[in-house]
């Protein structure tokens, strides 16, 4: 499986606080089945991480990885918040783009107030390819459902966590991850893993505890392959958890 949002480059954002805590990071991700992942720390105006720190560090943790015996092959990337990456240059966005492709991956606000969808608009009428990371924990989309597939529309591809679909951050984030599931407006899920026990790594498990097994290999092989090929991700049909409720989009509008 390759998972496309990690925080394990140490000391540079709150994933681990050194390489021991990386290297046990990236051996619970291999432990997990997972044999790719796209190094992800975030790039924001709290953490004004840079390229070149990312390429190096990337170069760094490659060589201890061999030296380790860990068989896991890592690749550039970074989680971009929205509002930097609107201020950045096309050069500069695409040196934080995933594995060195076209594909950014930007931060879903947390916060709610962030006018998100003109700021996407804008980049992509700039030629960039938009990957949203965690959409379920967004105030933004949440307040406003609608807007994610308005986004959709638009050319933006929604990455889920399992984190989210799992309830770690609440029955709100959770409900809300599921009916984006329902609604088939969910392109690739990855783990957010910032360490091995608070935010631990794994894709397949979450996945079939959430009802969602089937779709592992669309969600967690196929498209993130694709992604990094620098294309888009096969069409993925409305996947269909193992559960009564399927309200969707509709439960939320109050219809």
């Amino acid at each position: 499986m390759i998972d496309l949002h990690c925080h394990l480059l140490p000391a540079i954002d709150d994933g681990p606080a050194d390489l021991g805590g990386a290297l046990t990071l990236a051996q619970a991700q291999v432990d997990a089945g997972i044999r790719t992942v796209a190094v992800t720390p975030h790039v924001s105006p709290a953490v004004p991480t840079d390229a070149a720190v990312i390429e190096r560090g990337v170069e760094e943790l490659r060589v201890a990885l061999r030296a380790a015996a860990i068989p896991l092959e890592i690749t550039t990337g970074a989680e971009i918040d929205v509002r930097s990456a609107a201020e950045m240059d096309d050069d500069g966005l695409l040196r934080l783009a995933l594995g060195g492709g076209p594909w950014l991956l930007l931060e879903a606000p947390l916060t709610p107030g962030l006018l998100l969808e003109p700021i996407l608009s804008t980049l992509l009428v700039r030629g960039h390819s938009v990957l949203l990371a965690h959409p379920e924990r967004s105030p933004v989309l949440q307040r406003d459902p609608t807007a994610v597939r308005r986004l959709v529309a638009q050319g933006v591809l929604m990455q889920l966590t399992t984190g989210g679909l799992g309830g770690q951050f609440g029955r709100d984030v959770q409900r809300f991850a599921e009916q984006l599931v329902d609604d088939g407006l969910v392109h690739n899920v990855a783990s957010d893993a910032h360490n091995t026990h608070r935010r631990p790594p794994g894709l397949r498990e979450p996945l079939e505890r959430a009802g969602l097994g089937e779709h592992v290999a669309a969600w967690c092989q196929d498209a993130p392959a694709a992604l990094l090929a620098g294309e888009l991700p096969p069409a993925i049909p409305p996947a269909r958890r193992r559960r009564s409720d399927r309200r969707g989009l509709r439960s939320l509008l109050g219809r």
